[in-house]
């Protein structure tokens, strides 16, 4: 994995763990991750370092503003790819689970590129169906 893709699927693990339980521990994480507690124990501290998160040690974690911004950037990709997926006759699970692999691999700009083709087909349907 990449540096950025590393970090990002570490926030999305740990956003996972605090919307399901309220908080996030990094044993749990290095389970969901499958990586070891020393890898979590280091790259909690960079995510720290970086204003992703709010970390203090044997305490758990929150995210931060800057961290949180940084996922709903991940979660519009991940939509526009999807959708652009599903546009394309792929089945849900298939766009849901490629969706979730390539939105670490595209840019701002393409995103909005795919967002912004992806409506125009579905008011193109719309207007045909009118």
């Amino acid at each position: 994995m990449k540096s950025s893709e590393d970090r990002e699927k570490y926030l999305e693990s740990i956003d996972h763990f605090i919307r399901e339980k309220g908080y996030a521990r990094p044993l749990e994480v290095a389970q969901f991750l499958k990586v070891t507690p020393a890898s979590v124990s280091q790259m909690l501290s960079k995510l720290s370092e970086d204003g992703l998160i709010n970390y203090q040690k044997y305490r758990g974690m929150t995210l931060s503003e800057k961290g949180m911004e940084l996922l709903e950037n991940l979660n519009r990709k991940e939509k526009s790819i999807y959708e652009l997926l599903t546009l394309m006759g792929c089945d849900e699970e298939t766009a849901k689970e490629r969706a979730c692999f390539f939105e670490h691999f595209i840019d701002d700009d393409l995103s909005e590129k795919m967002r912004m083709f992806t409506n125009k087909i579905k008011e193109s349907k719309i207007k045909h169906l009118v």
